[in-house]
Parts: C-alpha cells; structure tokens; sequence
C-alpha cells in the first residue's frame, strides 16, 4: 500500500531532549544534578505533566518541593528546558524536503501545552504538519493505545498508509500494535535511509 503520511514526535526526534546537559548548566553540583534529575526529569510525575494531569503551577510547587529548588529556581529549570529543545541536525532538514515532496506530516507529541506554546513562538517548522497532536491538550499520553487512535480518528489517516518516527523504542512498538508503519529515529540519515524504502519517489 502507498505510504502517504509521516508522523513525527518531537524531542528526541525534531528537538534535542538531554536533561542532564541542561541541569549541569544551572547546578554544577554532581549530586545536586542526580537528585534534580531523579525527581523532576525521571519521576513519574514528569509523565503526568506531559498528559496534562499536572499544571505548571502544580509543578513548580511539586517538583520543586522533592528536589529542594524553591519556586523561582524551579521556573528557572522549566525554562531552561525549553530553552534547550533545539533543533536535531539533519531532521529539520528531512522535514522540509518532505513537504517539498508533498508527503502529509502529522505530528505526535509528549508534551505539556506550556512547552509546547513556547516552541510555536520561537520555530517555523510548525506550519509544515496538516495537524499536531499533543498529549498534554488531550490527556493521553504515548505508548497509550488511546493517543494512537485518537491520532487516526482526528485526523483521518489510514494507519497501513502512515510511517510514525519516534526515538523511544516502547512508543514504535505501541504505533505498530495499531496498525501504523513505525521507525525508531536513530539519526537523521539513518531514519532518512529507512523513510526512502517507504517513499521511494518522494526524492528524499
């Protein structure tokens, strides 16, 4: 069957997602670090803001209060994380050669509304995707089977036509369980090589 749409995730995928690089940059203590990255960035809770379930008030105060930031350092951290959600070499690229080749983009994120608001001012790549789909809007959250099918149902895509692009391995195998064709991004020319077995016209 011809392969008509690609869906990409985010950070990790179109945007550098490295906790530890940008912790180290606001707290030089090696111990300090692993305490920050253990209950904010490694908690289970980060999962629920993603979802939407916690509110950025709700994390400042909670995250804050189990790694021992007061409330303007842990805002201080949020915002540093945005900040540092830049692009991944090659894959803005890939991106544009796509819609030059008129594939249909989607984008699926785990992404709190607030990340995700801050990213729409500072890049232009947005307007490529025909829609986004973010867990933190909709309450679901990747490798969920829920978000994958509100994914088809939204936006009306048949699955066996869609390749999906993640770095997570457990997000792959939950898109394939539903049906759509999926990478594990690895790099941009390595998920390029892949991408052309599936569109071997697009001239990617």
């Amino acid at each position: 069957m011809t392969i008509r749409n690609v869906i990409f995730d985010m950070g990790g995928v179109l945007l550098q997602w490295d906790p530890p690089t940008f912790v180290a940059k606001l707290f030089p203590d090696a111990a300090r670090q692993a305490l920050i990255r253990r209950e904010v960035f490694d908690h289970a809770d980060w999962h629920e803001f993603d979802r939407g379930s916690i509110t950025e008030a709700q994390a400042i105060e909670h995250f804050g209060k189990r790694a021992g930031l007061n409330a303007d350092e842990m805002r201080a951290l949020l915002r540093t994380a945005n900040e540092s959600l830049q692009p991944v070499p090659g894959t803005l690229q890939l991106l544009e050669e796509l819609a030059v080749a008129d594939v249909h983009l989607y984008l699926l994120s785990n992404m709190p509304v607030s990340t995700y608001q801050f990213l729409t001012k500072r890049h232009e790549f947005f307007r490529h995707f025909r829609q986004l789909v973010i867990s933190g809007a909709i309450l679901m959250l990747k490798p969920e089977p829920a978000i994958y099918k509100h994914l088809v149902e939204s936006t009306g895509i048949v699955p066996a036509e869609s390749v999906f692009i993640d770095d997570l391995l457990k997000n792959v195998i939950a898109a394939r369980e539903c049906g759509l064709h999926a990478i594990q991004f690895q790099g941009a020319d390595a998920c390029r090589a892949e991408l052309r077995a599936y569109l071997p016209g697009a001239g990617i």
